[in-house]
């Protein structure tokens, strides 16, 4: 086997855009949000969770986030890498009202401003209090540039006499502000190198042009990444908020982690054999060939 390294560097637009969410603030310590986004695998519910707890104080078993039915308060679909962005600052918003309602009743009730707020909703007789606030995209994206950040380290294995390519190593670097969730802000960099791996060793769609039809529409044939192609991936995180962003200095991730990613792969099969591989994915008659 020949041994190559490679690198890539990935990049995408950092925004935010329109969402709503209302909280519902309980005298039995608990606190519920409710948004129409919609959690797609990333983790959103559990993001929602985390912003809250820390604005609130709230411990996150007592916060409940209600999400994906169009009868909750409207916020756009998931993608693009501006949900935690967009829905999170909706929720930091509820938040800094809420916290500010409780304040106020407290003064009114002649209580400390460092009051629990549920001994604040029972001195006032409450047994709940609601709000509802909308978030806006960001004006200031208009003044400043706003990105996410991501750089691939790879390690690959080229087989002399077959051709055939393996990842043996990953590192990936992201930039993307404030780490709201570490475990699932990994577990969102993991999947964008396996995918990654997909996009630069085996996947394809074949298209048999005589019908116009997929030849390889199914799981069987079109090959995606199975455990055996996955080495060891370590990932790092810059974790520095940006607040021009969002209140909670995060940015989005979801692109980060798979843009470039192929092009370290290829950079690696470079490094190790010579040959520059310009097509995807880098089979073995390629490696042979070129």
């Amino acid at each position: 086997w020949k041994i190559g390294y490679g690198v890539s560097i990935g990049v995408f637009n950092a925004s935010r855009g329109r969402a709503t969410v209302k909280g519902i603030l309980n005298a039995n310590g608990s606190l519920i949000l409710q948004s129409a986004t919609s959690d797609i695998g990333p983790g959103t519910g559990t993001g929602m969770v985390l912003i809250a707890s820390r604005l609130m104080n709230i411990p996150v078993e007592k916060i409940t986030f209600e999400l994906g039915d169009s009868s909750l308060p409207p916020a756009p679909s998931q993608g693009g890498s501006t949900t935690l962005s967009t829905v999170g600052t909706a929720v930091n918003d509820v938040c800094v009202s809420l916290k500010a309602t409780i304040a106020e009743l407290a003064a009114n009730a002649n209580m400390s401003t460092t009051s629990k707020f549920v001994d604040v909703l029972k001195k006032n007789n409450l047994p709940m209090i609601e709000v509802t606030k909308q978030s806006q995209a960001n004006q200031q994206g208009k003044e400043y540039s706003m990105y996410s950040f991501s750089i691939h380290f790879v390690q690959v294995k080229v087989h002399n006499l077959t051709g055939v390519v393996k990842v043996s190593k990953i590192v990936s670097v992201g930039d993307s502000g404030k780490i709201i969730s570490p475990k699932t802000a990994r577990s969102q960099m993991v999947g964008g190198a396996v995918g990654g791996i997909g996009m630069a060793l085996t996947e394809e769609a074949l298209l048999d042009n005589r019908y116009g039809k997929y030849v390889n529409n199914n799981f069987a044939d079109y090959h995606v990444p199975v455990h055996a192609d996955v080495p060891e991936i370590d990932v790092i995180f810059i974790d520095k908020p940006d607040y021009i962003v969002n209140p909670m200095g995060a940015k989005g991730m979801g692109e980060i982690a798979l843009i470039g990613f192929a092009g370290a792969v290829a950079n690696a099969v470079f490094n190790a054999t010579g040959k520059r591989i310009r097509s995807l994915p880098i089979t073995p008659d390629k490696v042979l060939e070129g």
